[in-house]
């Protein structure tokens, strides 16, 4: 059955990216105690006609925020800071914390996320939250901005836009997706470790125990001759680079190689000093109420399942099968989707190098009636 439903993910994943002619590529990767498998198609560009693999490299968006909180998990393994921590603890003296009704946010807040902070700061590239671009001109012309914009928003700005912020319901409840609250976390961590930036504390706690070898967010000369280039409606599109304080909730490159070496230890079938804060990332902390990434309601998609929250994690149940999940994509052309199931040890990885629009990989965790959706839950539960 494995190959099976292996084979049909492949089929069908390689008929929509055919079908979209979306020129753009994607290698799955799939694991349980027994083998590893990988399958891929698509070339690296159009200067590059070399097939890709499971070495290809690619951004993989928000999955960036589950290594944050996994990073929060071994920080708090090792008694250096505590999840119920209120965050003005951990910020400048200087930064205006934000309370409702005298109550702080405090550091689980920012990683199941019920913080009540919006997806991005108000001041984070204003304009473009409401932009709505008809053509594909115009819609390429709009990532093209962003990228511009992004990269030139600094932590001065990211701190005011926490000042200026106000919470409009009572903390630690309702949970709602932030972009915010995940970089906000990812820095609060940097800062307590002391290192440098963010990319040394995530390469040091995570990336080298598990050697991940191809993953970082400031890529090499030699990674980026491996990395496949983003797309948007067909067309390429250049490097997208987030900004410093932007970087912990989505700024990651990798490999399928690499990202089932992290399923694997999230699985157990790799042993390292990460398993328990792994575990602790992994339980149930919250209800997500039916919404997904982005705050997607999706009631009447599911059959008989429920979704909650973890440490970072989305976790889907349905009586008896329970898949924890993540996914992710970028303005520069990319999405992506892992999960597990840890009773059969098992897991999956997809990298595309093209925009949800396009291509929507990250989908595929919600258990929908969709071809793809279905077989890949199947592949999980058996």
């Amino acid at each position: 059955m494995f190959f099976n439903y292996t084979d049909e993910i492949k089929h069908r994943i390689n008929a929509l990216l055919d079908s979209n002619r979306t020129n753009a590529a994607i290698v799955i990767g799939v694991v349980d105690p027994s083998r590893t498998q990988f399958y891929s198609n698509g070339k690296m560009s159009k200067a590059n006609n070399s097939t890709v693999n499971q070495n290809t490299i690619f951004a993989i968006g928000s999955n960036t925020k589950v290594f944050t909180t996994t990073l929060l998990a071994d920080m708090v393994q090792d008694g250096l800071i505590k999840l119920n921590d209120p965050i003005d603890k951990y910020l400048p003296s200087n930064v205006k914390v934000v309370q409702y009704n005298g109550h702080k946010i405090a550091i689980e807040d920012l990683a199941t996320p019920t913080s009540g902070l919006p997806e991005f700061p108000s001041n984070y590239c204003p304009g473009f939250a409401n932009a709505n671009p008809q053509t594909p001109d115009e819609k390429v012309q709009l990532i093209l901005n962003l990228a511009s914009c992004t990269k030139n928003y600094t932590f001065d700005q990211f701190y005011q836009g926490l000042s200026n912020t106000t919470i409009p319901r009572e903390l630690g409840l309702k949970f709602e997706y932030s972009t915010f609250g995940s970089a906000l976390l990812g820095n609060i961590l940097t800062s307590k470790s002391n290192m440098s930036s963010y990319d040394e504390l995530v390469a040091k706690r995570v990336l080298n125990v598990l050697g991940m070898n191809s993953t970082g967010i400031n890529l090499s000369d030699e990674q980026k001759s491996r990395l496949a280039t983003g797309h948007l409606l067909g067309r390429e599109l250049p490097l997208l680079n987030f900004s410093n304080p932007i970087v912990p909730r989505g700024g990651l490159y990798s490999s399928a190689s690499d990202m089932l070496k992290f399923i694997s230890a999230n699985i157990g079938l790799i042993k390292t000093k990460l398993d328990n804060a792994m575990q602790e990332s992994h339980l149930i902390r919250h209800s997500t109420g039916l919404l997904i990434p982005n705050n997607v309601h999706v009631s009447g998609n599911n059959t008989d399942t429920e979704l909650y929250v973890g440490l970072g994690w989305f976790i889907t149940t349905n009586l008896g099968n329970e898949i924890i999940w993540h996914n992710g994509s970028t303005g520069g052309g990319y999405n992506a989707f892992m999960a597990f199931n840890p009773t059969p040890d098992r897991g999956i990885v997809v990298l595309c190098s093209t925009g949800k629009s396009d291509a929507d990989i990250t989908t595929l965790g919600l258990n929908q009636k969709g071809k793809i959706s279905s077989l890949i839950w199947n592949l999980l539960s058996q």
